[in-house]
């Protein structure tokens, strides 16, 4: 009785510790399927991938909500890995996994998600924030007037809530041919700014083959934003641009320690 109950707190320390590492296995695990997997999706699509964010993406794209979501008590945990890297004319374009920590009281949950991005110097994208329009959001348009409508699309205003800084900016950037292409292939959120340009499906980490279909539809959203854009700057509308091949740059060598 008496050595029962001197060892019992050991017994329970090693059982929890026994459990921690059962499920750091487990995670590990995981993170090298999924990073096995996603890289064969990179030799599919014929692309560059890298294990590690060699772009420095999570700093880069800092200011975006979706980088801002993190609520941690510790320094930031936050990552992003698995990276893909591409591009479409002379748009730099990205795959990756996203992951930050959320922590409520004394829970914590980790929520990774994959995203795309563009980058291109010369777009002129305005402030803009996308998502597909759920029952709460019909509810708080009651008394949240900042959704912009589009009187005569009204089947992407009913699917789409869209805020941003310059509305008439916006209404030029998703015109007919941007509106009919994100109402036949929702759900989607997608964030812009200046030349950035990001989409994700919230708190969902895609399966490779998913994630291959999710990069293949963005980068055709990208030349169609591009087309928007350039026939706006120039004021040509019989003009139309030449559709541009996926091209693929070389990775950074890394640096010899």
């Amino acid at each position: 009785m008496v050595l029962a109950t001197i060892f019992a707190p050991l017994i329970a320390a090693l059982a929890a510790l026994s459990a921690a590492a059962i499920a750091f296995l487990v995670v590990q695990t995981r993170a090298r399927a999924r990073t096995r997997d996603m890289e064969q999706l990179a030799q599919r699509l014929g692309l560059p991938f890298s294990k590690d964010d060699l772009f420095g993406l999570a700093k880069q794209l800092k200011d975006f909500d979706l980088f801002r979501r993190e609520r941690s008590w510790f320094p930031r945990r936050s990552r992003v890995n698995n990276v893909l890297r591409g591009q479409v004319g002379d748009t730099e374009v990205y795959l990756f996994d996203y992951s930050y920590v959320v922590s409520s009281g004394k829970s914590s949950r980790r929520i990774t998600q994959t995203v795309f991005f563009a980058n291109d110097k010369n777009w002129y994208l305005p402030n803009f924030r996308l998502r597909p329009e759920t029952w709460w959001q019909k509810i708080r348009a009651v008394f949240d007037k900042s959704d912009i409508h589009f009187p005569d699309s009204p089947e992407f205003s009913d699917q789409f809530w869209i805020t941003g800084e310059v509305e008439s900016l916006i209404r030029k950037t998703f015109g007919a041919e941007v509106q009919q292409f994100l109402c036949e292939r929702p759900p989607v959120h997608l964030e812009g700014n200046n030349f950035y340009l990001l989409a994700y499906k919230p708190r969902k980490a895609l399966r490779a083959e998913e994630a291959g279909l999710f990069f293949e539809r963005c980068c055709e959203l990208v030349k169609l934003l591009k087309q928007e854009g350039k026939l706006e700057l120039l004021n040509l509308g019989e003009l139309k641009p030449v559709a541009e091949p996926l091209t693929v740059p070389p990775l950074p060598e890394k640096e010899q320690p």
